[in-house]
């Protein structure tokens, strides 16, 4: 099974880039005036009100001449999820918000964080917008969704979202689909458009920029810094000093990322694949010059998350094995 164009929306930069990584030759966008085979765009709309956001979706899925049209949603229930996917062209809607690799669950329409309703977990205390519910239906209802033509995927292993892919693609086109990146990978290789295995850029030096406040990326910080990250050659920083990286930059955070990169001149990014879940490495161009840029949304990963990238990106400087 093939499609033409493909079409991914996200609210914010991380989950551009994380969609965008399960796709060969997909373009991640800051603007609407891009047109490859599979565009993917940041709409920024994580913080809008809804009905901004709404009308932000509308836009961009005006003219769309799409077979699939992807809505790249939090996999923690976070934004403006029921108000976007009202915003859908006509047709049914598949919602699959389970992504197992990073621990999400859904069972009986209830979110779980390995095993902890999302409601429980450390995103209940999220600074802008915390979780209080894990009833996926619920939540979508207080948004607004029209709940008459969405389906919500149960979903507690891979082959559970692999069976939601091959369901949607039975639907007429435009097909309609929301959820997390698993879901896209799964459709990414049903279409015949999955990534292939990239070569990692060697990148022995990095800024390393956290603009998140989840504990998860902070202990990730702090176990980088104890195992001697700034003496391999990598150094943490401030967003402010992107600009004069040595052409490497790690960014935690989708607000954050998408500040830097406006400093940048929001070029257009091109995915070279997850080198982790949930962690794509991408290049761009500013004056000439090509940056590796690798993102992670704040709130997962283990401690060891930034070490086992460092080691994985700089092999050089590390001792054998250190980053399997």
């Amino acid at each position: 099974m093939t499609a033409k164009h493909v079409l991914l929306l996200a609210d914010d930069l991380t989950g551009a880039l994380e969609v965008g990584a399960r796709f060969e030759n997909s373009v991640v966008c800051l603007h609407a005036d891009c047109d490859p085979r599979v565009l993917v765009l940041d709409m920024e709309t994580r913080h809008l009100a809804p009905e901004a956001a709404a009308a932000r979706v509308r836009e961009f899925c005006a003219g769309a001449h799409a077979e699939v049209i992807y809505k790249k949603t939090d996999s923690t229930l976070r934004g403006n999820i029921g108000s976007e996917l009202g915003a859908l062209p006509a047709g049914k809607i598949h919602y699959v918000p389970a992504y197992p690799a990073q621990g999400r669950t859904v069972r009986g329409g209830k979110l779980f964080v390995y095993g902890v309703p999302v409601h429980e977990s450390a995103f209940a205390q999220d600074p802008t917008q915390p979780v209080t519910d894990n009833d996926v239906r619920a939540v979508l209802e207080r948004q607004g969704a029209p709940l008459e033509r969405i389906e919500i995927h149960d979903g507690t292993s891979d082959a559970d979202v692999h069976a939601a892919a091959k369901r949607i693609l039975k639907e007429p086109t435009p097909r309609l689909a929301a959820g997390p990146a698993a879901l896209a990978g799964e459709l990414a290789s049903l279409l015949g458009l999955a990534r292939h295995t990239p070569e990692w850029p060697d990148v022995p030096e990095c800024l390393v920029i956290n603009g998140s406040a989840h504990p998860a990326s902070t202990a990730q910080i702090r176990f980088a810094l104890e195992h001697g990250l700034e003496r391999k050659g990598w150094r943490t920083g401030e967003r402010d000093a992107a600009l004069q990286a040595p052409g490497a930059l790690v960014i935690f955070g989708g607000d954050t990322a998408r500040a830097v990169l406006r400093g940048f001149g929001d070029p257009p990014l091109h995915p070279l694949g997850e080198i982790m879940p949930g962690v794509p490495v991408s290049w761009f161009v500013c004056q000439g010059r090509r940056w590796t840029l690798v993102t992670k949304a704040g709130g997962f990963g283990e401690p060891e998350l930034l070490v086992r990238l460092q080691a994985m990106l700089h092999r050089r400087s590390v001792g054998k094995g250190a980053g399997k």
